[in-house]
C-alpha cells in the first residue's frame, strides 16, 4: 500500500526549498503521490485516511535564547490545541508520518508532538555538533529493511540526545565525534506507523546513496498495510 503523502515544507534557517524536491523525488520512487505545501493549515485540511504527512519544516516557540528574537515574528509558532490534536488524530487512526531531521524540534509547546514521534529535541538537553562529517551505521534492523551501505559518511547535524522510548525501532546510529547516537527510527502510534530520520540537513545529505536508501526504506514500511 502506498498512496498519497504531502511534505509540510516551511520554515527557519535550513535550506527546505532545496531539501523538500529531494524528498519529493524519493517518496515517488517508493511509490508514493507528493506534493510540497507550506502551509500547515492547508495541509491540515488534506490530510485524511491513511494518508503519508512529511513534516520537513522549522517552525517552534523561539523563546529559548534572545539570538532568536529578530526573527520571532516571522517564525516563532505556538501550535494551538486544535492542531496538534488534528495531527495525533491522524496518525492514531491509522495515518502515516515521516518527520525529517528539524521537524524534530517542531511545536515545543505540545508534548504530544514528541509523544508521536517517540522522542524528539528537548531544549536544555538535545544538541548537536557543528555542521560536519557524520559516521553513519545502520543497526542490525537497519540493515534488514534498507538495501544500501551498512556505514557511510556524510556532512550534516547529527542532533544528540533525542531519547527515542523503548517501542521505537531504531534504523541508524550517527556519530559526529562524541559517540554515537540513535538517529533514526520507526515505531507505531495507535493504528498508524510514524518514521524519524534526524538527519537531512541540505541536499548533500539527502543524496547520498546510504542516506537515501535508507530514507527510501523508510517510506517503504510507511507505506505497507497495519
Amino acid at each position: 500500500m502506498t498512496g498519497r503523502a504531502i511534505i509540510y515544507s516551511d520554515g527557519y534557517g535550513h535550506p527546505f526549498a532545496e531539501t523538500s524536491p529531494i524528498l519529493a523525488d524519493l517518496g515517488r520512487s517508493s511509490g508514493w503521490n507528493v506534493t510540497i505545501e507550506p502551509s500547515l493549515d492547508a495541509v491540515l485540511a488534506r490530510l485524511a485516511g491513511d494518508d503519508l504527512l512529511i513534516v520537513n519544516a522549522l517552525r517552534w516557540s523561539m523563546t529559548q535564547h534572545e539570538k532568536y528574537a529578530p526573527d520571532r515574528a516571522q517564525w516563532a509558532v505556538m501550535l494551538p490545541d486544535a492542531q496538534m490534536q488534528r495531527l495525533d488524530d491522524h496518525v492514531r487512526l491509522g495515518g502515516r508520518l515521516l518527520v525529517m531531521h528539524t521537524g524534530t524540534i517542531c511545536w515545543d509547546n505540545q508534548p504530544g508532538w514528541p509523544a508521536i514521534m517517540g522522542g524528539g529535541w528537548q531544549w536544555g538537553v538535545s544538541y548537536h555538533p557543528p555542521l560536519g562529517a557524520v559516521r553513519v551505521e545502520l543497526t542490525e534492523a537497519g540493515r534488514a529493511r534498507s538495501d544500501g551501505p551498512s556505514r557511510f559518511e556524510i556532512v550534516d547535524e547529527a542532533y544528540h540526545q533525542l531519547s527515542p522510548t523503548a517501542d521505537c525501532e531504531i534504523l541508524a546510529m550517527a556519530d559526529a565525534g562524541e559517540g554515537a547516537q540513535p538517529v533514526a527510527w520507526l515505531r507505531h502510534h495507535g493504528r498508524g506507523r510514524v518514521g524519524v530520520d534526524a538527519l537531512g540537513h541540505d541536499g548533500r545529505s539527502l543524496r547520498d546513496p546510504g542516506h537515501a536508501a535508507l530514507i527510501g526504506a523508510m517510506l517503504s514500511w510507511l507505506g505497507e498495510e497495519g
